[in-house]
């Protein structure tokens, strides 16, 4: 069956939208669903774009190496780890394709720390001081610290004050 639309190539996708007072059947190929906005392409996940760049052989990945840890573009593509942070810059033109695939950007912007994640850090410290204020007698300071665990969500056996 051929594409409703352009009437060339072959139909892959078959749409049918039922109304209240009709029904819509559409056979569409590829390129013509994508037109109408009915198929989405399909997002590849950052391991299949890996490997369809560890498919993709070229006689020059051998001759393209790494100038501080020697490792090559080749080796780069069969074991899909790089030899150094250098190895990032050295192979760039031939990867940047990939790094927008993956990161949806051409350059690594790294990870964002959002407030409060490093909370647990502040409690673990919180918990030491609550242990440092009893062991001192403290109370008036422990029970701060007990305050400032509860706004934190801590709310445990082990950080009330009785």
């Amino acid at each position: 069956m051929l594409c409703d639309d352009c009437n060339k190539s072959p139909a892959t996708i078959f749409f049918k939208d039922v109304l209240p007072d009709k029904t819509v059947e559409l056979h569409l190929c590829e390129h013509c669903a994508q037109k109408r906005g009915l198929s989405k392409s399909q997002k590849l996940s950052p391991i299949e774009i890996l490997q369809k760049l560890l498919q993709e052989k070229n006689a020059k990945d051998e001759e393209t190496i790494c100038p501080v840890c020697y490792l090559s573009l080749a080796e780069f593509k069969r074991n899909g780890r790089f030899g150094c942070s250098n190895c990032l810059n050295a192979f760039s033109p031939y990867i940047k394709n990939l790094i927008k695939q993956i990161h949806q950007s051409d350059r690594h912007i790294g990870r964002r720390i959002e407030p409060g994640e490093h909370k647990g850090i502040e409690i673990f410290k919180l918990h030491e001081e609550l242990k440092q204020a009893l062991e001192n007698e403290a109370y008036e300071e422990a029970a701060k610290i007990r305050d400032r665990l509860k706004q934190l969500g801590v709310d445990n056996g082990e950080s009330d004050i009785t």
